[in-house]
This record gives C-alpha cells, structure tokens and sequence, in this order.
C-alpha cells in the first residue's frame, strides 16, 4: 500500500512538473522513475514529450520506442510517436504512427486532431475537415471540445471561411472565457469599428483575469491589431510593445548566433564553382525574403497559375541542412566543395520525398518558406534550374510589420525586439547582396510596392521570369483556393490594395531607433 501511495505521489509530481513546462525537471524525474517502475507507461510518455520539448527527438523515439516494446497497441505512446515524429520534420513516419492509432481505435480523438494538422500541412483539406468533425462527435471533455473547436476555427481560417471561422473561436470562448489564443485568431480576420465592439470589450475585461503570459501575449497583440483599426495608435503601439517584451523574455534571442551563421554561409560560398552543382530536372519557385515582404501574396499569384501548385511554407529544407551539414550554426566543411557529394545528393532527394507527400498534378511547385533567403546558395547547389524570387518591401514597413505579429517558428524570434530586429533587417540586407553578387540575374527581386502600384505589368513580369505563359487567373490572387496559414491569411484574401503601403509612419515617433539602426 505505501508503494502505491509512494508511485501515486510522484506521478502526481511529475504532471505538476509537466504542466508547469519544467521540462529538463520532467526528464531527470522521469528518467529516475522509469528505472523504478518500468511497467508504468506514464513515465515514458511525460519523459519523451519533455525530451522532443527541448529539441532532444531521437532520445525522446528510444524511450518511446521501449514503451512500445512493452505495449505495442497503446495508442496514447503512438500517437506521442507521431508528435514527436512530426517534430522531426518526419512527416512520412508521423502519419504511420497516427494510422497505426486510429487503426486499433478509430475515434481517438487525439490522434484524429494530430493526423488532421498533418492533412492540413500537406493541403489535403477534404481529409482534415473529416478527422476534425469525427474528433467533435466523439470528444467526451469540455477540453476536449475547445481544442478541436479551436482547429476547426483556424481550418476555416486557412481555406478562407472567416465567418465560419469567428463562429467556430466564439465557441472556445464560451467553453474556456480565459482562452485568448481565440481572440488572437479573431482579431486577424476581423475588422474593429468602434470602441463599444463587443469583441473588444471582451478582450479589455480579460486583461485583469488574466495571468499565463502566453495568455497575455496573445491578447495584447490582439488588442494592439483592435486599436490599430480604430487609429488609436499610440494605445495600439502600448499593447503590441507588452506583447513583444512577453515574447522576446521567452525566446531570449541572441543576434550572435545568426551573426555566425551569416559569417559561415558566406565563407561557405567564397570560392563557389558551378561545377558544384547537383544536376535535377525538378521544376520548383522557392519565394524568399524576411516575413511579411509578400511572400504570401507572391505565391498565391503565381500559385493562380493553372501549371503552378503553392506548397506553402516547408520547413524541409532547413531540417534536412541542420541534420546533415549544420552543427550549432557551423558547417562540416568550410566550403560547399569539401562537402561530401554523398551528403548533399541526401539533402535533395529527402526534400524532394517530403514534397511528393503532397498530393499534386501540377508540374512545378512553390515553396515560400521567408528564410530560405539564407540557403539560397545551397539551393543553387541542389535545384541549379529553380526559380528564385526575392521579395522585398519597404524596410520600415516590413520590420513593423513583423513587430506586429507572432510567429509559431522559433526561427523568427529577432522579430519580437526592435533593436533586434533592426539588426537582422541589416543581416539580411548584407547577405541578399553576397548572393546578388554570386548569382547576379538567376535571383527575381520582386517589388512590394511596384507589385501593387502596377499589378498587371510586375505579375506579367514575374510570370516571364518564372517561364510561365500569361494566366489571367494570376491578376485574382485574392480568388485562389489554396490554403493560407501565414499571418497574411486576412490580407491575401482580399484584392490587393494600398493602404499597407508607408503604414508605419502611424508609429513614427515610436520606430526611431528602428529608423537609426536600418539607416546606418
């Protein structure tokens, strides 16, 4: 009985632990406890989680995979496998571990909601929209029921469905008053009119009840968006600022890692010879540029097209030169030509099998992931035929614009810092201008402005860069069905317009360092 009382103790402290995100507590715990007691899947499961929490994803599948030798069918440590598979940019292996779940329970509701994030990441909505609406009928929590309402709600977001939408976040903020991630979601695709809107009423009175930071942080960004549509801009920029310091506390980026990386990407490409390079037929665009340049709308052009199929924002590429020639921001060799063939030819094909998890008839494909501006030379190396545009908008403009959003990567985290952010904005600058000067006319750099100042001329000329014949289609991006899950979701749906142009001069007597540190 004490041995009971002692495991029934510990499990509880090792949950309190968990719940309170204390990973690296959960892991030495957990560890000590799965030693103790190995029949108690439990332990593995918290212990593995909070391992894949803090990038640690092959030691957190060998503990998972020791809960699976001792239950082969439980479908919690499966469905913990796809997590965590998926967290490894493995989307192939997720899938399997998630269908292996839904095979011995059908209407497991957690692996229902991973598999249908997956769908949704590989554009397969009819599938995520199923899997969605069997988790609802079958969910047996209020928890439960304000998760998969939140899914749904960000579901009919991405394709579009911005009433669907509200209704769907409406619901989470019934279930759960203190859930502010909804009213983040809200605030993107809906238009504040007055000080006496309901919604954000609603958000002013949850300032005083609410304590998580994440919390906060959603809600102050979502009232900075409220007061920006009310021209209250002063009250606007307050809002946005507590929501950046929230973010910027917790990501603690440091520019120096990213300063040595530049440094090693451009030592890396010094002495490049196109003999290099890796012969591939594929036909693909990657869209580049700091966030919120347009690449959004850029893809969603081109993607009109009626031989272009809009990938969206992979992450593959990254993953596969961080697993195979990055360690801690330093490549394995000095240079792209002491890399060994072997390692490069992998890089290539494991993108190209990611990809062809989509399901497309199209011949040529996009990929608009921002920050592949700084693999833009490894590119070159791998797709030699590819199509690079370069998107670039207003300094200004797109630095704020970045201030004013959050970002699920931890890769953009400069942009919760104004200093910060200032001197990526420089890096990047200063790289964009070694590739321009390796790759000369293979990059398109592509005007924010000119793009909406003169929209059919610049898309003509976009589509002659990319070898595309004239599609009138591309001149309705606003009309195109692919999904959208970018912080332009709102923006992208609309016909294009100029008011986004210059916007941050309503800031002006906030944004002067920003100003000092991009001019200098």
């Amino acid at each position: 009985m004490d041995n009971l009382k002692y495991l029934q103790n510990e499990t509880s402290k090792l949950l309190n632990l968990y719940n309170a995100s204390l990973f690296n507590d959960v892991i030495r715990k957990g560890k000590v406890l799965i030693k103790k007691f190995p029949n108690q899947i439990l332990f593995y499961n918290a212990t593995a989680l909070s391992l894949s929490s803090i990038g640690q994803h092959d030691e957190s599948l060998k503990i998972l995979k020791k809960a699976l030798n001792l239950q082969p069918k439980n479908i919690h440590v499966l469905n913990n496998s796809g997590l965590v598979s998926g967290n490894m940019n493995n989307q192939k292996q997720a899938r399997w571990f998630y269908e292996k779940a839904l095979s011995i329970n059908e209407n497991f509701v957690d692996a229902l909601l991973n598999i249908s994030q997956l769908d949704l990441s590989e554009n397969k909505t009819k599938e995520a929209k199923k899997r969605l609406d069997r988790a609802l009928k079958f969910c047996r929590s209020k928890g439960q029921e304000e998760i998969i309402n939140s899914s749904l709600g960000f579901y009919y977001q991405q394709i579009g469905d911005f009433q669907k939408a509200i209704k769907c976040f409406e619901i989470v903020n019934k279930l759960n008053p203190l859930n502010t991630f909804s009213d983040k979601a809200i605030s993107l695709i809906y238009k504040y009119k007055d000080k006496n809107d309901a919604h954000l009423k609603l958000m002013e009175n949850k300032i005083s009840l609410t304590k998580s930071k994440p919390h906060l942080q959603s809600l102050y960004f979502a009232l900075g968006k409220a007061y920006e549509d009310l021209k209250e801009f002063e009250k606007s920029f307050k809002f946005l600022k507590s929501a950046n310091n929230i973010a910027d506390e917790k990501f603690n980026y440091n520019i120096k890692n990213d300063e040595k990386l530049f440094s090693n990407i451009k030592n890396l490409f010094k002495n490049f010879d196109k003999k290099n390079q890796i012969n591939s037929e594929k036909k693909m665009i990657f869209i580049v540029g700091m966030p919120r340049s347009g690449t959004t709308l850029a893809e969603q052009i081109i993607s009109s097209h009626k031989k272009v199929y809009g990938a969206g924002e992979l992450s593959f590429l990254e993953a596969e030169i961080r697993k195979k020639i990055l360690v801690n921001n330093d490549f394995i060799q000095s240079t792209i030509s002491n890399i060994d063939f072997e390692k490069l030819k992998e890089i290539q094909e494991e993108y190209l099998n990611q990809v062809n998890l989509f399901d497309f008839k199209e011949r040529i494909f996009t990929d608009k992931a921002p920050l592949n501006f700084r693999w833009i030379g490894i590119i070159k190396v791998l797709f030699p035929n590819s199509k690079i545009i370069h998107c670039q908008r207003d300094p200004m403009d797109v630095c704020f614009s970045n201030f004013k959003n959050t970002f699920t990567s931890k890769s953009i985290s400069f942009c919760y810092n104004l200093n910060k952010l200032g001197h990526y904005y420089n890096l990047y600058s200063n790289l964009m201008n070694f590739w321009k000067q390796l790759f000369n006319d293979e990059i398109y750099d592509l005007s924010y402005e000119k793009l909406i100042n003169n929209q059919e001329e610049e898309t003509k000329n976009l589509l002659k860069y990319c070898d595309l014949e004239w599609d009138i289609n591309c001149l309705s991006p606003h009309k195109n069905e692919k999904l959208v899950a970018t912080a332009s979701l709102a923006q992208v749906r609309s016909p294009i317009y100029k008011s986004s142009i210059k916007k941050w001069q309503n800031y002006s007597d906030n944004l002067k360092d920003l100003r000092n540190i991009i001019n200098d």
